[in-house]
This record gives C-alpha cells, structure tokens and sequence, in this order.
C-alpha cells in the first residue's frame, strides 16, 4: 500500500481547522479590546475576510472566475477597514493595538486560505505574533481586565496551533484529501487544552493577593506556558507511511 503522498498535487492548508484558526484568532481581537471604537473598524475587516474566504472556497470548486472577484473585493474592504480605523481619532497606544491586532488577523486568514500557498506558514507565523504582541500590550499598557486578558491569549494560542495542522494538513495529504475527522479530534484537544488552561489561570487570579500590573502579566505568562507545554504533549498527525 502507498499511504499517504509525499507530495500532493494540492497542498493547500486544510479547511476544517483553517475556518476554526480564523474564528480563534478574530475572537482573540474581540476579547482585546478595551476602546468601543476599536470594535468597528474589526467587524467590517472581519466581513471583507469573510468574503476573502469565500471566494478562496469559490476558486477551489472551480469557479475561478466569480471567486477571484470575491476574493479581490474581501480583499480590499478588510484592508480599507484597517486603513480607515486612522481617521477615529483614537490614542496612539490603542491605534497600533488595533493595527498590529488587524493586521495579523489579515495574516493569519491569508495564510490558511491562501491565494498562492507558497507563503502559508510565514503569513500565519507572523500573524499570530502580531495578534500576540496586541493582545498582551493591551494587558500591560490599556489595563485590560485579567480575564479578557487571558481569554485573548488562550485563543491567539488555540489559532496558532489550529493554522499549523490546517496548513501541515495541506502538505501532507492536500487539500482535496478528507481529513475532517482528524481536524475534528485535533482542534477538540486543543480546545479542550486551551479551557484548562483559561479555568486554571482565572482560578489563580481569584487568590486573595496584593498586586500591580505585573501579577497580571506574571497569570498570562503561566497561562501562555501551561497552553504551550500541553499543546506539545497533544498527540501529533502520523506521518506519511510509503
């Protein structure tokens, strides 16, 4: 028997756990947010990515022509709701916030549904640090409540480890391949992962103490680790057999 191909004719992320990544990491903005303002400008990104992955979705089912043009328009109102949000007079500190925050969402999407999926990884990797690098200065420097705080985090984590099967998916087996059950089983790990860690971190926050900014940062670095320690010990995909 063959098994899996080592090389598919259609290495493309999968898209169970790349509709799952995308849900994660524009959660993971929401819970952010400490500005209403900031709340516009990320819905009306978040319809043109809808649109974006729509039309990806169209082109694979062989309607290029109507999915280019989808996918072109999502394209162009998720960046216009980006460079709109400069004209809603915010502070400087939640103004890069929602530009880091926006910007790697539009990473992230672009990357696990990807026009040309040669940059999949790098878009991802690099999106999920800028929603990372926004979540936790909105922590530290807008003085998020904890709980938020550790709710962003806990799902830019849950996006990152969902975009890496999504995409290590597509080169092992393509994205024509029937992987649902397995993306299913994955993402319930993680989630599951990512629940314990949230409950754990939000218990320990309770515990009568003294404290500044810095226990909070102290509670998201545990969460961060105790998500990151357990997402290696989660049972990986079995490599291609030949």
């Amino acid at each position: 028997m063959s098994g899996l191909p080592d090389k598919p004719t259609d290495p493309t992320p999968a898209s169970a756990s790349a509709g799952v990544a995308f849900v994660a990491v524009f959660g993971a903005c929401i819970a952010g947010l400490t500005d209403p303002r900031q709340t516009a400008p990320l819905l009306l990104e978040a319809i043109g990515l809808t649109l974006l992955i729509g039309g990806v979705l169209l082109r694979r089912r062989g309607y290029r022509l109507v999915g280019s043009a989808v996918t072109g328009f999502g394209f162009i109102v998720a960046t216009a709701a980006l460079g709109a949000s400069v004209t809603l007079s915010l502070p400087l500190s939640p103004l890069l916030i929602l530009l880091a925050s926006g910007s790697g969402t539009l990473l992230v999407t672009l990357g696990v549904f990807p026009v040309y999926g040669r940059f999949a990884r790098s878009f991802t990797t690099a999106g999920v640090a800028l929603v990372f690098a926004g979540v936790t200065a909105t922590a530290l420097i807008d003085g998020a409540p904890l709980w938020r705080s550790t709710v962003a985090v806990t799902m830019v984590l849950l996006s990152w480890d969902t975009a890496e099967r999504a995409v290590t998916l597509g080169e092992r087996v393509g994205g024509a391949a029937e992987t649902r059950s397995v993306e299913l089983a994955g993402a319930m790990a993680s989630s599951g992962v990512a629940l314990i860690a949230l409950i754990l971190t939000i218990a320990v926050s309770r515990i009568p103490a003294i404290g500044s900014s810095i226990e909070g940062l102290a509670l998201l670095l545990v969460a961060t680790t105790t998500f990151l320690l357990a997402l290696a010990h989660v049972p990986q995909m079995p490599t291609p057999r030949q």
